[in-house]
């Protein structure tokens, strides 16, 4: 059922996405350890009874801005105030080695007064592409001369990463980027040096990642190839990319490009100082 979907990231859709999940966590049957265990795989699912815990005052956004030194775009700054994060953590289980699986608890939407959630969210890029540099020979040219010494190593990366586009956690590896301060940036799956655009916006990622959950379909691709091809340009991040362009796009998207990923922005909030 697709039908009455508000089209707009708006508080409408927000409204709208909020009672659609609870109707469907309500009704969600949670898969039990003995299950995950059974089907020999691991996962995380949703426990039955989830809420959204409410909106953020502008206030407590101001804070955390302050705190995470980062600008939330109007769209997720709208989210944070309407809905935010939900009152319980996904449930169920890994592999601690080849033969044990146990228990495990993890965030969904990050809650943003849970600093543990959080600091580990803005570690994960780091964490990855640092596992790569070790043991999968990551370290592109435009990094420089890769330092001899792993804590010299580990030190030029986050120096990178400090100067790269901030991204803001979402869900799990989902983050949005945070740069341009305007509505509309794109939601990027960060899986160690695997980073690709899940999404165009924040509104094809609720209806694509959460469609089946609230029987609602959902596109991830909403603008234009053009408008595509300027996300090789973010900094950084565009580098890693553009070696994961959907392949609808064609082996144009591998050649320099002339278009530039800030101009798709608008001028908005102010830069907080880094």
């Amino acid at each position: 059922m697709t039908t009455n979907i508000p089209q707009h990231f708006d508080e409408a859709f927000l409204s709208w996405f909020q009672e659609r999940t609870e109707e469907a966590w309500q009704r969600y049957k949670t898969k039990t350890f003995e299950e995950y265990v059974a089907g020999g795989i691991g996962g995380s699912a949703w426990q039955q009874g989830t809420r959204w815990l409410g909106g953020l005052s502008e206030e407590e956004i101001a804070v955390i801005e302050q705190r995470y030194d980062v600008r939330f775009p109007p769209d997720y700054r709208l989210f944070l105030r309407v809905l935010h994060s939900v009152d319980r953590p996904m449930v169920g289980a890994r592999y601690v080695d080849a033969a044990t699986m146990v228990p495990v608890t993890t965030p969904s939407f990050y809650n943003w007064h849970s600093d543990t959630e959080i600091e580990a969210a803005y570690e994960w890029p780091f964490e990855g592409l640092f596992y790569d540099v070790q043991y999968n020979g990551l370290w592109p040219q435009t990094w420089g001369i890769k330092p001899r010494d792993t804590e010299a190593q580990k030190a030029l990366l986050r120096e990178l990463l400090h100067a790269a586009p901030r991204l803001i956690p979402v869900f799990g590896h989902r983050y949005l980027l945070a740069e341009p301060c305007a509505a509309g940036n794109p939601v990027l799956s960060i899986y160690q040096s695997d980073i690709i655009i899940l999404c165009d916006d924040l509104h094809s990622y609720f209806l694509t990642e959460y469609g089946g959950l609230i029987n609602a379909a959902g596109s991830g691709i909403r603008k234009t190839p053009e408008q595509r091809e300027a996300y090789q340009t973010i900094p950084f991040w565009g580098e890693f990319i553009s070696q994961a362009v959907p392949s609808s796009l064609g082996q144009a998207q591998i050649r320099p490009l002339k278009r530039s990923w800030a101009i798709l922005g608008l001028p908005g909030c102010p830069s907080l100082s880094r």
